[in-house]
């Protein structure tokens, strides 16, 4: 039987809810999926006599090795699971939403010991949190400038460190809209409520904000610090006003969102008409891939769960065309998300079946007019079509990989590789590499090395190939990875090289540089994809770094957190300052008892340079 490796598992599976992981023989995760009852829901993919499963589904199941099941108190917890897990692993076989970087995001970088709060229109998998999409940047600024008048948490860029900042503070901490953690005028433990309460209003909590808000406010006022109840009265004020920037909404009308999706050579569309207070306000679209050969209901309900995961604003009602998978936990989890009943109306007559079926259509006209344009950007990127006549190449470039190498001194080597679709940035597709048994900073064998890597492992997997590929470089980085393909035997891959001083392009087998006007649009897409290798890669690195530089001797204690490290720094200033201390100057730290003072100060002068 082709399934008997998976036996003893689905005779174990529970009826109770969770999501399943379906993965490769290499542990690669292929597939994640929720279900009310994982005995029910997994069992029916490898039963003879179940529906027949889409067009992906089919070719992945061949493929499972082992499946991975994760238990959950509900279906709505594990609707909530699933969508983190795809969001985490990427599951090739699973219905993803594609970035959409047309509209606004606000950014909160909460793995910072002082996180930061900015506009994006990108998106990326760095721990930080984002909220939005928002449908108009003006607001959403707006937005940002009255909430940090509520909460007043930094925007500015700086890396900051949890103790030790010396900047000078700027004009925000002057107006009262940051609280200086440039400067140390805050600390870690101060500032984490400011983020909290961001968290929760951009998260939609605005009514629980609020209420303990005001119970704050009152044991202020009975405590007789009306200072105090004077800040927490402007703060109410300040969210009230955010929020009705935020949601648009109004009593007079009816808000809700109208959906309606199209499905055509493995692509889907969905479009979202939103009414606000009974007017139609906004319209816009969504793509989604690996949707071969699945049902619409299917790519909905992806499509819901989604979307809304971290959308700034869930209306009472979302209106379909057709019933949906999992519908009433849909609901039941956008009603815990919104903080108020939530309705996934299925339209039948009338004005919102009308509507249903216009968001239908013009989902349908955008996924013609995509397929007319030949490849999409034949029509509206004259630039590939000029890259492919400059790479004499046989069709337009539909998938352009891009590398660049960053090192810390030859201590730290790390290599990236970003990958443009049609003109515009696949970032599920990203990749990092951390470069390993390279001495000093050699960046030509370093880029070999992420080359044969990327390549060979391409080959073995059978993932995507690029039409074309870039080297951030000239002539001696372009020829290390013409070394790397040639070891990863796959010497015919198109490929050519940037050189950064005068950004002339470099073909393999040409004597002479390409050289193109400073304002040719094939040169400037050429920049935008080299830029964004060189961001990914000195993202990384910088990380590294900074995970390098953040671990002390105080980590190799026992009993220190990062608590008690952060109150040891805060008290004596540097590790120096602590070794030198005495027993009684180490106990008079907040949260250092005598045992872990005298562990402090056994290992600090057993350890001594």
């Amino acid at each position: 039987m082709p399934f008997d490796h998976l036996a003893d598992t689905l005779a174990k599976l529970p009826a109770s809810p969770g999501v399943y992981l379906m993965k490769g023989e290499d542990g690669t995760v292929l597939y994640v999926g929720k279900a009310a009852s994982l005995r029910s829901r997994v069992r029916s993919y490898f039963q003879p006599s179940a529906k027949p499963h889409g067009t992906l589904i089919a070719m992945m199941l061949p493929r499972v090795h082992s499946i991975e099941i994760l238990h959950a108190n509900s279906a709505v917890d594990a609707l909530i699971l699933e969508n983190n897990l795809v969001k985490q692993y990427q599951p090739r076989y699973n219905i993803k939403l594609k970035d959409d970087k047309r509209y606004p995001y606000i950014r909160l970088t909460v793995r910072e010991p002082f996180p930061m709060l900015s506009v994006t229109r990108n998106t990326e998998r760095d721990g930080s949190r984002y909220f939005g999409p928002f449908v108009h940047a003006r607001a959403t600024r707006e937005t940002l400038k009255v909430l940090t008048k509520a909460f007043p948490v930094r925007t500015c860029a700086l890396e900051l460190s949890a103790i030790g900042n010396d900047y000078r503070v700027c004009l925000d901490h002057h107006l009262g809209r940051c609280p200086g953690p440039c400067a140390d005028l805050v600390t870690v433990e101060d500032y984490a409520p400011l983020v909290q309460g961001v968290m929760m209003f951009l998260s939609g909590k605005t009514d629980r904000l609020l209420e303990s808000l005001e119970k704050r406010m009152a044991d202020a006022a009975r405590s007789l610090d009306f200072e105090a109840a004077a800040r927490l009265r402007d703060q109410i004020r300040d969210i009230r006003q955010a929020t009705e920037l935020q949601r648009l909404d109004s009593a007079a009308g009816q808000d809700y969102d109208v959906i309606g999706t199209a499905i055509r050579d493995g692509l889907a569309c969905a479009q979202v008409l939103m009414v606000r207070d009974g007017k139609l306000v906004e319209r816009e679209h969504f793509f989604l891939t690996d949707v071969e050969g699945e049902e619409t209901s299917s790519v909905v309900a992806a499509f819901v769960a989604q979307y809304y995961a971290d959308a700034s604003f869930v209306p009472s009602t979302i209106v379909l065309i057709e019933p949906v998978e999992m519908q009433d936990t849909l609901s039941e989890w956008l009603t815990q998300k919104r903080g108020a009943r939530v309705t996934i109306h299925v339209a039948q007559r009338g004005q919102k079946r009308e509507m249903a079926g216009l968001a239908q259509r013009n989902a349908a006209t955008i996924l013609e007019q995509r397929a007319a344009n030949v490849v999409y950007s034949a029509g509206e990127r004259p630039e590939l079509r000029e890259l492919m006549e400059i790479m004499n190449l046989d069709t337009i470039p539909h998938r352009i990989e891009a590398y660049d190498i960053s090192n810390f001194g030859g201590d730290i080597i790390v290599g990236s590789m970003v990958v443009f679709e049609d003109g515009e940035p696949a970032k599920s597709e990203y990749r990092r590499f951390r470069v390993k048994d390279v001495q000093g900073p050699d960046d030509y064998a370093a880029m070999r090395q992420v080359i044969f890597r990327r390549f060979t492992r391409g080959i073995q997997e059978g993932t995507p190939m690029p039409d074309v590929i870039l080297i951030d470089g000239g002539k001696g980085q372009l020829n290390a990875a013409s070394e790397g393909l040639a070891d990863a035997d796959y010497a015919r891959q198109p490929r050519f090289g940037v050189a950064k001083r005068y950004e002339h392009l470099f073909l393999p087998d040409a004597a002479d540089a390409i050289i193109l006007r400073k304002d040719h649009p094939t040169l400037h897409l050429v920049q935008r994809i080299r830029d964004e290798a060189h961001r990914f890669a000195v993202s990384y690195l910088r990380r590294l770094r900074d995970r390098r530089m953040n671990t002390s001797i105080l980590d190799e204690i026992p009993s220190i957190g990062d608590r008690r490290k952060r109150a040891l720094l805060s008290h004596f200033g540097d590790v120096e300052s602590i070794r030198h201390a005495s027993l009684d100057d180490l106990l008079s730290v907040k949260s250092i008892t005598r045992p872990v003072a005298q562990r402090i100060f056994k290992h600090l002068h057993s350890h001594r340079d």
